[in-house]
């Protein structure tokens, strides 16, 4: 039987809690629903010691996971200044943060508490970004449908977000246990398939499929291995690993605010942002990180949900062994 365990902010003070809050949605400003999504997965991940060696698996461009350790960047910098592809967002559904250039250099105030020896990503241009941010010894362009390559027992520690965009998953969870030491910790953050139902999709027939499109993106169908429950834990057991721990991550409420956020709008605030003088967009930013950390304040709980029943999470933490 797994444990539950309600993330704690008792090693924290609410200076501390405040500030970290205020990081990220610096950070993804211009999407404050991402802001809190991303916070709340550093909170429960907060409950999970990092021994190293630690593997970092879909790193992205990294930004999450230093903010997770304490690293500062300078108010400036954000997610959003190096982007491409904003015309193609509707149509395509294109990944804008898939660019980098020689002029992408996010400034370091402090830095992380800890480094990650290895993060991997399929995106080139990601992992140029993080290379800039002191925080890994070492990134390694990866296909996780393919076998990582990685010798057998080589983490003590390895940490993914992103499985459920894996359509080899099975695969994956078996070389993730073949990856990690015996009795190492593997921490899994997986969206749950119920998230569709804390969407609008559920009026589709009042709103329509223009409506729904313009909104999701296709976000969902891009996810090809979101499940429930059972078939997720039927998976890590297929793969030889037993759960230690459940760590909720975000609540019905969560998702429904996720849900609508700004994503519709975003491109055109992020080309407007990006037009101005840098000096007018720090004045806006810095007004706007202001009203959101008051805003978001409220939600950024874990256990934070206005619905009365006990619903399934949105999305959970699984922390793993292999058996």
């Amino acid at each position: 039987m797994s444990a539950i365990i309600e993330p704690s902010l008792e090693s924290a003070s609410r200076t501390e809690q405040l500030e970290k809050q205020r990081r990220f949605i610096n950070a993804y400003w211009l999407r404050p629903e991402n802001a809190f999504w991303m916070y709340l997965r550093s909170e429960a991940l907060a409950t999970v010691p990092m021994q190293g060696p630690v593997a970092d698996l879909g790193c992205g461009d990294g930004i999450f996971s230093f903010l997770h350790a304490d690293g500062v960047l300078s108010p400036d910098f954000d997610v959003f200044g190096a982007v491409a592809r904003l015309e193609d967002v509707h149509s395509e559904s294109a990944d804008i943060f898939d660019h980098v250039d020689d002029g992408y250099d996010p400034v370091v105030l402090s830095n992380p508490a800890f480094k990650i020896d290895v993060g991997t990503d399929r995106k080139a241009n990601m992992l140029g970004k993080a290379g800039h941010l002191k925080l890994y010894d070492r990134l390694v362009p990866c296909d996780h449908n393919d076998d990582l390559p990685f010798d057998d027992d080589a983490f003590e520690t390895v940490y993914c977000n992103t499985a459920y965009w894996v359509e080899n998953v099975d695969g994956f969870m078996r070389e993730v246990s073949r990856i990690t030491r015996p009795a190492g910790t593997v921490v899994m953050q997986v969206k749950f398939d119920v998230i569709a139902d804390y969407t609008m999709r559920q009026h589709g027939d009042l709103l329509g499929d223009r409506w729904l499109n313009l909104m999701n993106r296709g976000r969902i169908e891009c996810w090809p291995t979101v499940s429930d429950r059972s078939t997720w834990e039927s998976r890590f057991e297929d793969a030889g690993l037993e759960i230690v721990a459940e760590v909720p991550i975000a609540t019905r409420t969560h998702a429904h605010i996720w849900d609508i956020g700004l994503r519709p709008i975003a491109p055109m605030l992020i080309k407007a942002m990006n037009a101005i003088h840098p000096h007018l967009r720090s004045e806006i930013k810095r007004d706007w990180v202001d009203l959101f950390a008051e805003l978001l304040r409220p939600f950024c709980s874990t256990t934070f949900d206005l619905f009365s029943d006990n619903a399934e999470p949105a999305e959970l933490q699984y922390v793993l062994t292999p058996r």
